[in-house]
């Protein structure tokens, strides 16, 4: 019970700083999609921006970041205060020279990373114009956040933790303000997007080096970059990790292609159903997981820790799914809807969001089920997920994004998730750590009670005229919608004597104490 206290405290604290986080990146959203709308600009905004973040994985939160930080902890719990201090400085000018010639390269060849993202925008030239624009000019935003990320790794090693977590509302902020005050003064709103997301890069890497000379480890070039011994080391144990971190830039790469070709608008609509399905889906499975995965590497009854946490997931992301797919237009109209973002906007999000919210339960089971796996320091078989539901997303993209246009993209999403999930609990059994039975009674308790609170809202919500715009009306419709589906969730638990209610009442009420 004490590891399920934890995991449940640690849980909320973070998520706390997540959901602000997360709300500061939905009013970012808004404003964007407010006066630029899906369609034109808004797309090629989209485009151009996944251009330097098709390397992020790479340079800033994949294989560098994942060896760097172990190897400076341990080098930090030696005491090796000036070796620590040289090998930072080392691994700066490092990152400084990978970032600086990925950055070049970027700017260099612009044209040629629009051609390969967006292929189909070349039919319509000013739209193609402003995606080699943006993306030649956001390139540098590549630079400010992989040293934003190795900063962030000396402030974890130091125990650090919320200024990093926070840094993502920094360029939130930036963007919108931006957006704002170009179009308050009537100006061109293209160069100004792009100064709001370079302004909130550097503000994220100059915020967090600040936090990191305050602790003794300034992040300065010097040291002597690649001929440190330290950051040889770095890079040898980064090789083998570049495989699974090459697979996201390419589902990134995959699922902008795939939009762009469902026509005018689908990239941007595509980009806020899932910006939408993050929502939740960052908010609580993110935090389980980051709470999980120490848990279960220290704790020696992993397999009833793993269990309580998928019960707690399901317990969670079953009533989120069922909200988000039976109100999925309305939702998509409370968030976006006003402005330049019109009805078929608002429709064709809430298209794309029913899809992406049918592989919820999916992407938060292989994002638990992968920590299990990590835990104990097994991180082939999660890499064999990534590839397989890679292989998947991309032949379903295929199919379905000429039939069905931007919800084909998300159906494909989800179903490469559902396949990775299959794959995961066959090799969970196959090794003896599957989750324990008792998940299972909960599982079809989670799911009537989810079922009854889809079949209320269904029936209401056909009677209801919602107002797909951002408003107050919208909001409290929405919100006293999310009540009554909660409370005949709450209703389907209590007949169905669901014993998760109860768990999470004693614990919550326990650590009050």
């Amino acid at each position: 019970m004490g590891t399920q206290r934890t995991l449940v405290t640690a849980t909320t604290g973070m998520a706390l700083v997540t959901a602000v986080s997360r709300v500061s990146g939905w009013l970012r959203d808004k404003v964007v999609a407010s006066y630029l709308g899906a369609q034109g600009i808004g797309d090629a905004f989209v485009a151009g921006f996944r251009a330097p973040n098709l390397f992020r994985q790479l340079l800033a939160e994949g294989a560098l970041h994942a060896t760097f930080i172990p190897t400076l902890a341990e080098m930090d719990k030696g005491g090796q205060k000036d070796e620590v201090r040289r090998f930072v400085a080392a691994m700066t000018s490092t990152l400084v020279l990978l970032a600086g010639l990925v950055v070049a390269l970027g700017m260099w060849q612009a044209q040629s990373f629009a051609n390969l993202l967006a292929p189909d925008y070349r039919a319509i030239p000013e739209k193609h114009a402003l995606t080699v624009y943006f993306t030649r000019w956001l390139f540098p935003y590549l630079g400010f956040i992989a040293l934003a990320a190795l900063v962030q790794g000396v402030l974890n090693v130091r125990g650090k933790f919320l200024l990093s977590a926070a840094t993502p509302i920094f360029l939130n902020a930036s963007i919108a303000l931006s957006v704002l005050f170009a179009a308050w003064r009537g100006w061109p709103l293209a160069p100004w997007l792009v100064f709001g997301v370079l302004l909130g890069g550097f503000l994220q890497f100059a915020s967090q080096w600040v936090a990191a000379a305050q602790v003794g480890l300034p992040a300065v070039p010097g040291g002597g970059a690649f001929l440190h011994p330290q950051v040889r080391t770095v890079l040898r144990k980064a090789l083998p990790l570049l495989l699974s971190s090459g697979i996201y830039p390419i589902t990134v790469f995959l699922a902008t292609y795939f939009a762009s070709s469902a026509g005018d608008g689908a990239l941007f609509c595509v980009y806020a159903a899932s910006r939408t399905n993050e929502l939740v889906y960052g908010v609580i499975v993110v935090q389980l997981f980051t709470a999980l995965l120490p848990t279960l590497a220290r704790d020696e009854n992993a397999d009833e820790t793993f269990t309580f946490a998928l019960r707690v997931q399901s317990f969670v992301v079953f009533p989120a799914m069922v909200f988000l797919m039976v109100l999925a237009p309305a939702v998509s109209g409370l968030l976006f809807g006003g402005g330049r973002f019109g009805h078929w906007a608002v429709t064709t999000t809430a298209q794309a969001l029913v899809a992406f919210a049918a592989g919820m339960p999916a992407l938060a089971w292989v994002k638990l089920a992968s920590g299990r796996f990590y835990a104990v320091h097994d991180t082939r078989s999660p890499v064999k997920a990534s590839v397989l539901s890679l292989l998947v997303f991309a032949a379903a993209g295929f199919l379905f994004t000429p039939r069905w246009g931007a919800p084909g993209v998300a159906a494909a999403t989800s179903l490469s998730q559902y396949v990775a999930g299959c794959y995961l609990w066959w090799r969970l059994r196959t090794s003896g750590r599957a989750p324990k039975r008792e998940l299972f009674s909960s599982l079809w308790r989670h799911g009537l009670s989810a079922g009854l609170m889809a079949a209320a809202l269904k029936v209401l919500a056909n009677r209801t005229a919602f107002p797909l715009v951002t408003s107050l009306r919208s909001a409290a419709m929405v919100a006293g919608f999310g009540l009554l589906g909660l409370a005949v969730y709450a209703v389907g638990l209590w007949l169905t004597r669901a014993p998760e209610l109860a768990e999470i009442k004693r614990l919550l009420q326990r650590r009050q104490a």
